[in-house]
């Protein structure tokens, strides 16, 4: 049993651990990464999505599956199904007029939240070596040049090789790509301060116009 001036000293120790803990936490970036292989043969690609050492990938090479991760190294794999078509709803008897002013309601949500998110988006690295062709040299020339004119413009380190193919059609290579947000949780809770009353303020349609009690 802890003296009285004890107790003080252990709940003070727990709320400064925890303090502690939770900026610790709070600052770990959200780190997302993106690669693929392409040859003639086969097509396969990577993604990760990890904080701290816990990460979650998913794999593509012939088959989708999937793998939890802990400081690089599989912890264990999981098989991810094939969407059907069974079960899947279709809006067929959605009024089109509905939908478009479903949508135009997000818009301010969207330009607002991607706003916020270019803040706290950055691109550690982007590697890219591909050769590419199209199957005649003018059009080939052209999307080289675009390409070559896009380059400088990107942030963040990169190794971007292009080589052209102007005879035959060509698309063969691979690409990495590691980004990351930092303050993910910052970035939650403001999305969802923004997400969440456009959610529960929805209006009601009653034959393709709005109620007039919900606004």
């Amino acid at each position: 049993m802890f003296h009285p001036a004890g107790d003080l000293v252990v709940t003070v120790g727990i709320i400064l651990f925890l303090f502690i803990f939770l900026r610790f936490l709070y600052t770990i970036p959200l780190k997302i990464s993106l690669s693929a292989i392409r040859d003639s043969t086969r097509l396969c690609g990577e993604s990760e999505v990890g904080l701290g050492q816990f990460s979650i990938a998913v794999l593509y090479d012939g088959i989708l599956f999937g793998e939890m991760r802990i400081g690089g190294r599989r912890l264990f794999s999981f098989s991810i199904p094939k969407t059907g078509e069974e079960g899947t709803k279709t809006d067929e008897g959605k009024p089109e007029a509905e939908g478009i002013r479903s949508g135009m309601r997000w818009i301010p949500v969207i330009v607002q939240g991607s706003r916020r998110i270019i803040r706290h988006f950055r691109i550690d690295t982007l590697t890219c070596h591909a050769r590419i062709g199209c199957g005649d040299p003018c059009t080939t020339g052209m999307v080289y040049g675009y390409i070559q004119a896009i380059i400088p413009l990107l942030p963040g380190e990169h190794d971007i090789c292009i080589v052209p193919d102007f005879y035959d059609p060509a698309f063969e290579g691979h690409v990495r790509l590691d980004t990351k947000f930092v303050y993910p949780f910052a970035l939650l809770v403001y999305l969802s301060r923004i997400i969440i009353p456009e959610v529960l303020n929805k209006p009601e349609l009653s034959g393709g116009e709005m109620n007039a009690e919900s606004g």
